[in-house]
């Protein structure tokens, strides 16, 4: 009962700070269709992150991010060296099957703050940023650290 009050609880703290919805999105992933895909990426221009289409170039806005998303498109700009946590968790075994098993542990079903940093740095890495990297990059932990600590992080922006 206590776990899923605990849940129930970091649930609303997601929608506090405006991440749930891409947090739904990350759960169920988005729907596409094979075909738009490859068009799109044809019409990509890299060297100008737009879409050059016959009609004109056509560019997402931070307005479209957090449309597709649910984030908000204000907020604080993230910086680096603006957290002094006392939260840490062993970045030892980062292949992402080992990190799962380190950190994953069952005797306290409650969502700890360790645990739920822990969550978040998973999935910036895993589902935001999407990583290329086979482990989990350290860099992602002063963002989710930030994230728990509730502040209004700017991340449409970083998406």
């Amino acid at each position: 009962m206590l776990a899923k009050q605990s849940r129930k609880r970091k649930g609303q703290f997601w929608k506090d700070i405006g991440i749930v919805d891409l947090i739904q999105l990350s759960r169920q992933g988005p729907k596409y269709h094979n075909e738009m895909i490859i068009v799109a990426l044809h019409l990509w221009n890299p060297s100008t992150n737009s879409l050059h289409l016959k009609c004109g170039i056509l560019t997402p806005t931070l307005l479209d991010v957090a449309g597709l998303t649910g984030l908000k498109p204000t907020g604080q700009t993230f910086d680096l060296d603006s957290h002094h946590s006392q939260i840490s968790f062993d970045f030892s075994r980062l292949a992402y099957g080992n990190f799962i098993k380190d950190q994953h542990v069952t005797t306290n079903p409650d969502v700890s703050d360790k645990k739920h940093v822990v969550f978040l740095t998973y999935w910036l890495s895993m589902y935001i940023f999407c990583s290329r990297s086979i482990q989990v990059p350290k860099k992602f932990k002063t963002l989710a650290i930030q994230l728990h600590e509730g502040r209004d992080i700017f991340l449409s922006k970083l998406i």
